[in-house]
Parts: C-alpha cells; sequence; structure tokens
C-alpha cells in the first residue's frame, strides 16, 4: 500500500538538501554550465528573494538586472551549509512554507532539480517512486505541458499508462510525436532532459 504524500515538494526539498551536502557545492548538474552551488544559489533565491527573480528572466532591463546580480552575488557568499540550509528551510515571509502554494511551486521544481544532481553524479541508479508521488508529478505534467512545451517544433502526446495523455506542441503539426513512460521521467523530459529521461518517443 502507497504512503500518502502530503506535499511531495516537501519531501524532495529535504532529500536534495541532503544531497547538496554529501556532494558538496562543487558538484556537477544536469544543468548546463550550472554546478550544485549555482544550482543551490538558485533555489535560495527563488524562495526566499522573490523581488530578485524578475531580474533573473530581464538581466538587460538596468535595474533589475542589476538588483538580480547583487542578490546573486550575496548569496554566492554564503557559506555552503548555510546555503543548503536556506534550501531546505525557507524563510518564513517564503511562499514555500505555505503547503498549497508550495505544492503547485515546487512540486516539479525540486523533483527535476533532485533529480538534475543526482544523475549527474558517477554511478547514480534509478528510483522507485510510490504511485501518489507520480500522480502528483503527473498533476504538474497536465497543468504545465503547454508551457513546457511550447518550443516544440511538431506535435506533442506525453502518455503515461494508468495516468492518461497531456498534449503539447505545435497544435497544427502534421506529424505527432507520442512520448511514453513514467510521469517522473516524462517531466524530466518535458523539462528539457531529454538524454537523461527513460522514455519511449515514436512518430505517428
Amino acid at each position: 500500500m502507497d504512503v500518502l504524500v502530503t506535499n511531495f515538494a516537501n519531501v524532495e526539498r529535504r532529500h536534495l538538501a541532503a544531497l547538496l551536502r554529501r556532494v558538496g557545492p562543487e558538484a556537477p548538474t544536469l544543468c548546463e554550465g550550472w554546478n550544485t552551488r549555482d544550482l543551490a544559489v538558485h533555489l535560495a533565491i527563488r524562495d526566499a528573494r522573490p523581488d530578485a527573480v524578475p531580474g533573473t528572466f530581464a538581466p538587460r532591463i538596468p535595474v533589475l538586472g542589476s538588483h538580480a546580480k547583487t542578490v546573486d552575488a550575496r548569496y554566492r557568499q554564503l557559506p555552503w551549509d548555510e546555503l543548503v540550509n536556506l534550501v531546505e528551510r525557507p524563510p518564513l515571509h517564503s511562499p514555500g512554507r505555505w503547503s498549497p502554494l508550495d505544492k503547485r511551486m515546487n512540486t516539479g521544481e525540486f523533483f527535476v532539480h533532485h533529480e538534475d544532481v543526482r544523475r549527474a553524479q558517477p554511478q547514480w541508479h534509478p528510483r522507485q517512486l510510490l504511485n501518489d508521488e507520480q500522480k502528483a508529478l503527473w498533476s504538474m505534467i497536465s497543468f504545465g505541458a503547454p508551457l513546457m512545451l511550447r518550443r516544440e517544433n511538431e506535435a506533442v502526446v506525453l502518455l503515461a499508462a494508468g495516468f492518461g495523455s497531456v498534449r503539447g506542441g505545435k497544435k497544427n503539426a502534421r506529424r505527432v510525436k507520442i512520448v511514453r513512460g513514467e510521469p517522473s521521467e516524462l517531466l524530466l523530459w518535458a523539462f528539457g532532459r531529454q538524454e537523461q529521461a527513460d522514455v519511449e518517443i515514436s512518430q505517428e
């Protein structure tokens, strides 16, 4: 019997923090150009400093970009343990401390980034998720697939046995790419980890 997962985002947050402590600040990740310190800074700022997030997406806007750089530099100077503590336990004012919003914002984010660290390490191994955990990730796919697949140049159907299917990509494409796998692997594929995701792809 599966154990009910009340907040899978928080589960992944704690597991990721433990892994970051174990591998240290200079370990590789699947995020191109990022090591574990880069990833930890990103997650800590995302939770604790939403005022700096717009500047990360629009760095060329002078005020926003310079503010984001200032905040980023400050977090990079933190001792590793302190930085990881912020990843694991966001401050009281953070949306991540409110469980309903944390689930919506962070379930996919922390699962994917946990796997970004796990799968970049030597001799990593697949893990078996509970059905409720897969269900939580499928909810993220159902909600976010159109956005995650917006850059695909063909129609895409994500298909998970026992969960359903979600369509995204180019609406009027003549061919359809069918991507089959568990919700966890489909989410990784949709997030741009195509080379690492364990999925089967066919064309129709």
